[in-house]
């Protein structure tokens, strides 16, 4: 079939005189770049759009030294930072392009038409004609800060998990009750460093398994705890706590839960589900025909080889749309035919119900 075929571009394409590219992506993460490599292995022109300095998304920014032991094919393990790594590598070796430090505003329609009519990706730098988008940016997570430490404006207040390497044997406060402030205590006990953790609750969100771990290497947990006040004095940082400790202490690593950016997806104007991610159909197109969603910013399984995946079913269906058009959207037709008719069905059904159950009152 057409669409396992792999055909290269013969050249980096000649980006500055490009009327339109096929495809461009919106976030450089695990599903964008998975996205990426198979429009571009499918000879598509890509262009990847990435909010940040740098790509990888989660695994680089998240836990850069996190040893991940669920991806298949690395049975010792690899680190976020070299799994990105990896995986651009490949996205450059099949000529996929990139812009960075560029966030994405809108998507317009155009009266333009190339084979497909094209799309006009604006972003807060640029705009960028395309016939396909696929929107791979999670869900535009914002790690949540926390007022009394970010007054202090200081780079020893961080909101992802830091190389851990550069505090070896240091002691760290790490405020959070989820699996990345565990995380994070269990690489800064790894290294010889002490944890002091915070938690707001009574009970932690986290795996049990990390908590038993983090407590038998040493790790300090305070439940039912909250950061006071915080105050820099030289090269530390002096927190005072709820329960009466004061603690000064080099480096705070904070791991409270993120903040979804909705704002960008009602301006897209496409459908969203209750949660705020994306809705999707079977072929990962969005309510907007030519806009394509993979990964976290729809899905509820957030895992590196679920969003590869999806990524790569995204761009297959977007590359079926440039390549055979006609078949696909037949087969979308019968499909939300039939979806169409599942729903009414299920509406009559529920009118009969509650019909009877007021017949038996």
């Amino acid at each position: 079939m057409t669409d396992y075929k792999v055909t290269k571009l013969d050249a980096v394409p000649d980006v500055d005189h490009l009327p339109y590219w096929d495809v461009v992506i919106i976030g450089a993460g695990p599903a964008g770049l998975a996205a990426s490599m198979t429009t571009a292995h499918r000879g598509l022109t890509t262009l990847v759009i990435e909010a940040k300095d740098q790509p990888g998304g989660q695994p680089h920014f998240l836990y850069p030294d996190k040893q991940i032991v669920d991806i298949p094919a690395f049975p010792d393990g690899i680190t976020g930072e070299e799994l990105s790594a990896r995986t651009l590598r490949q996205a450059d070796e099949a000529l996929v392009q990139f812009r960075f430090a560029e966030e994405l505003v809108t998507i317009e329609d155009t009266e333009r038409v190339e084979e497909d009519p094209l799309k006009r990706v604006v972003t807060n730098r640029s705009s960028y004609l395309c016939r396909k988008v696929i929107l791979a940016c999670g869900l535009l997570h914002y790690p949540r800060r926390l007022p009394v430490l970010d007054r202090l404006d200081s780079p020893r207040v961080h909101y992802r998990i830091p190389r851990i390497d550069d505090y070896h044997g240091s002691r760290i406060l790490v405020v959070g009750g989820g699996d990345s402030a565990l995380d994070a205590a269990l690489m800064i006990l790894a290294r010889g460093g002490q944890v002091e953790l915070v938690v707001r609750g009574q009970t932690l969100a986290g795996r049990a398994d990390a908590l038993a771990r983090v407590r038998a290497a040493g790790g300090i947990v305070y439940t039912s705890t909250e950061v006071m006040e915080a105050e820099l004095t030289g090269e530390q940082i002096r927190v005072s706590l709820s329960n009466g400790k004061q603690l000064s202490i080099p480096h705070v690593i904070v791991q409270i839960g993120f903040v979804a950016g909705k704002e960008t997806f009602q301006r897209l104007a496409i459908r969203l589900k209750d949660d705020g991610s994306v809705a999707i159909d079977p072929y990962y197109e969005t309510s907007r025909s030519g806009i394509f969603a993979a990964g976290d910013v729809h899905g509820d399984i957030k895992l590196i080889p679920v969003a590869w995946a999806e990524g790569i079913q995204a761009a297959l269906y977007a590359f079926r749309e440039i390549s055979s058009p006609h078949w696909l959207n037949e087969k979308r037709l019968h499909d939300q035919k039939t979806e169409m008719l599942r729903e009414k069905l299920a509406r009559v059904s529920a009118t009969d119900n509650q019909t009877n159950n007021i017949s038996r009152k």
